[in-house]
């Protein structure tokens, strides 16, 4: 089964890269420029999970993590922070109903095994 993943950033070279990754990993990825965005795109598709970075204008990763919650409450996010981001903030984020929170810079080994942990069936909530 190729899991469908929604992958959320505001960074064009970030979303491209990240991408590229998880498909040689075997995911279907579909991208989101934006929070408005995966807000609109998470009501016409259906996803195995969410990647979505936290600092982003207008609608931020939070927000997302929080609608998502209020209408898909099994929907597995993963959020990525950087700039400032703290094991604080992830503790925070995780507490808030994120399966993860990767601390930017990350390598994309972490972020596979942090998906597949997401994913399984035994999920428990990482900080990375």
């Amino acid at each position: 089964m190729r899991w469908r993943v929604l992958l959320v950033d505001d960074d064009h070279h970030i979303r491209i890269m990240l991408k590229a990754f998880l498909e040689t990993r075997g995911y279907r990825v579909e991208l989101a420029v934006n929070g408005q965005d995966a807000l609109t795109k998470l009501g016409e598709a259906d996803y195995d999970i969410v990647v979505v970075d936290y600092n982003m204008p207008e609608v931020d990763g939070l927000e997302v993590l929080r609608h998502t919650r209020q209408s898909w409450p099994s929907l597995p996010v993963v959020l990525m922070t950087g700039g400032g981001g703290s094991a604080i903030t992830a503790r925070a984020i995780v507490e808030l109903g994120a399966e993860a929170c990767l601390l930017k810079p990350f390598d994309l080994q972490t972020l596979d095994k942090t998906q597949a942990e997401a994913l399984s069936p035994q999920l428990k909530p990482l900080i990375a």
